[in-house]
């Protein structure tokens, strides 16, 4: 019979150095901000910074986050009112984050933004239950009506 220390050395052989998310699973509550918090994941720091701004301008609490593994990390995926998120980012890419949130938390509400025209993400991502897809640039008054469609604003 091997020791703790061996068991996690053949834990660690078998699953390599891939990330797991634990999958939360509970059901939402009717939503009600501003108490709630919009996450925004974006890679790119001055847009993260401008809608935070901007979302905190309207007396809302938002916070950003680089990638998606930090989002899932972060816990924010079973308490944010909704996301924001880019389908371009490092590693998991939005579309796939959508796809473990369809199954972790299905009622998130999910605004799409993208610097590059891509129908095919486009389709994927509306067909899988995103509120909204904005292409960057985008307006002020487009981004406020998609967030008023995806949350509950007082």
């Amino acid at each position: 019979m091997g020791t703790l220390s061996d068991l996690a050395s053949s834990r660690k052989q078998f699953l390599g150095n891939r990330v797991f998310f634990p999958l939360l699973i509970r059901e939402r509550q009717e939503l009600v901000l501003p108490s709630s918090v919009i996450s925004i994941v974006d890679d790119d720091v001055s847009m993260r910074a401008s809608l935070v701004r901007l979302i905190n301008s309207y007396d809302l609490s938002a916070e950003g986050f680089s990638s998606a593994e930090d989002f899932l990390r972060s816990g924010r995926s079973q308490d944010s009112g909704c996301l924001i998120l880019d389908v371009h980012l490092p590693r998991m890419s939005g579309l796939e984050l959508q796809s473990h949130l369809l199954v972790s938390n299905p009622r998130l509400p999910i605004i799409f933004v993208s610097a590059g025209s891509n129908e095919f993400a486009r389709r994927k991502a509306l067909r899988n239950g995103a509120i909204e897809f904005l292409q960057k640039p985008f307006s002020e008054n487009a981004f406020l009506k998609a967030l008023k469609s995806s949350v509950m604003i007082p």
